[in-house]
């Protein structure tokens, strides 16, 4: 099974960054020269490498000031697994592998991989993958919204009489409007961001 090694990086609660790990050293720091910086005072000019060989992965702390974090512990050096909760400075870092033969089973629309996550609202850290045409947002039984997939193009329309939808703080017009990957959306008191790639 094909497993490519990938972080998504977060800053409060929102991803920032999704990237897949080169084969040998990926180095981490405030320093701009780094494969991952991290502009954030907490996070040293030279903090931590990640080091990928096959589908395995080594992290290890650079005798950072304020250390690097794994899964609520302190860590040095770690073996990295799928899941992996890593937080460097006020950043959260998910070390994950994606699986070339399972997306590869969802069929023809596959190649795009798209999904909301849930940021605020009663089902906060839900992440929803969007593999169907059409997707309804809000209350069950009462749509606030519908996400419509065409090919890789997602269109966010508000049903109507339902209520203000918001599209990066600003109102989504009744004729819809095209998503872009990192857009925050607001469905009543329920924040969500989409995601594509």
């Amino acid at each position: 099974m094909d497993l490519m090694p990938s972080l998504t990086v977060k800053l409060d609660h929102t991803i920032i960054k999704q990237i897949n790990l080169p084969q040998g050293d990926l180095s981490i720091g405030r320093r701009v020269t780094h494969g991952l910086v991290l502009e954030d005072s907490s996070v040293s000019a030279d903090h931590a490498t990640i080091f990928t060989v096959g589908q395995d992965s080594f992290l290890k702390d650079l005798n950072s000031t304020n250390g690097t974090f794994i899964n609520n512990r302190r860590v040095n050096k770690h073996h990295l697994k799928h899941g992996d909760t890593i937080v460097i400075g006020k950043h959260i870092i998910v070390y994950g592998h994606d699986t070339a033969v399972e997306k590869a089973a969802d069929g023809p629309q596959a190649a795009v991989e798209a999904a909301l996550f849930v940021l605020t609202g009663p089902n906060s850290g839900r992440r929803i993958d969007l593999k169907t045409p059409i997707t309804h947002l809000g209350k069950t039984g009462r749509p606030a919204a519908l996400l419509s997939r065409i090919g890789d193009r997602f269109t966010l329309m508000p049903e109507e009489g339902a209520g203000e939808v918001l599209r990066n703080n600003k109102p989504v017009p009744a004729g819809g409007i095209a998503l872009d990957s990192g857009d925050l959306i607001e469905v009543g008191d329920t924040r969500l961001q989409f995601y594509q790639r």
